[in-house]
């Protein structure tokens, strides 16, 4: 297995650090309170320039959005002056929604996993982006986008997932991947969770066994 950068951190003093970024392979997306020791961590581990940004005028990142190499998809209520500061890092889809758009999808290069919560309409223009789309809800539950973390090398999930669902996942993202919680029982691995293709950052309560287990799913190898 070719060795991912991983560290544990906080974001804006919280071990739920997935909540705060988006990341794809070179760009992660990061709160304007960001601190300097923290955005070097992040820089170093993802091997990824650090935009600070709000969306929504919230910090919570990753709630709102979520990115792959080729686009920033964000949600139509995203402030016109936050959209233009992330257009100048990477062309960025408005995705027409009310809900918390990144809690509903997740996304790789190749595909989405969108919560079955979320309108035709805005199903339809992710499509249009050129990602194969598998819409389902993960674990009983139809925040999708916190239950999944993609990569193009792997994906996590909530340990929860039912085999059909893991099966959608795979088929849409083209990657394999596995399960497994984060922060010492997160379930909601998104949240603790961030990573691209190089490199990995979890929330500061995560144990040496979920980290295992993290880094053999986002490896792909699960």
């Amino acid at each position: 297995m070719e060795e991912m950068n991983i560290a544990k951190i906080r974001v804006n003093g919280s071990n739920y650090a997935g909540l705060f970024c988006v990341t794809n392979d070179n760009l992660c997306l990061a709160p304007a309170a960001l601190d300097e020791k923290t955005q070097k961590i992040i820089e170093d581990v993802l091997e990824a320039k650090v935009v600070k940004t709000s969306i929504y005028e919230s910090p919570l990142l990753s709630v709102f959005a979520k990115m792959n190499n080729k686009y920033a998809y964000l949600p139509a209520y995203a402030q016109a002056r936050e959209i233009e500061a992330i257009e100048k890092e990477i062309k960025v889809k408005i995705i027409t929604t009310e809900n918390a758009l990144g809690n509903m999808i997740e996304v790789n290069d190749t595909g989405a996993v969108i919560s079955q919560t979320l309108g035709k309409k805005a199903v339809e223009e992710i499509k249009k982006t050129g990602l194969l789309v598998a819409q389902t809800n993960i674990a009983r539950t139809d925040v999708t986008g916190a239950c999944v973390v993609a990569t193009n090398r792997g994906f996590l999930v909530n340990p929860y997932v039912s085999k059909e669902e893991a099966d959608l996942i795979k088929n849409a993202l083209g990657v394999n991947g596995g399960s497994a919680t984060a922060n010492t029982g997160d379930m909601f691995v998104r949240n603790s969770v961030i990573a691209n293709k190089k490199g990995i950052l979890v929330g500061e309560n995560t144990t040496p066994h979920e980290i295992n287990k993290i880094e053999e799913a986002l490896a792909g190898e699960a």
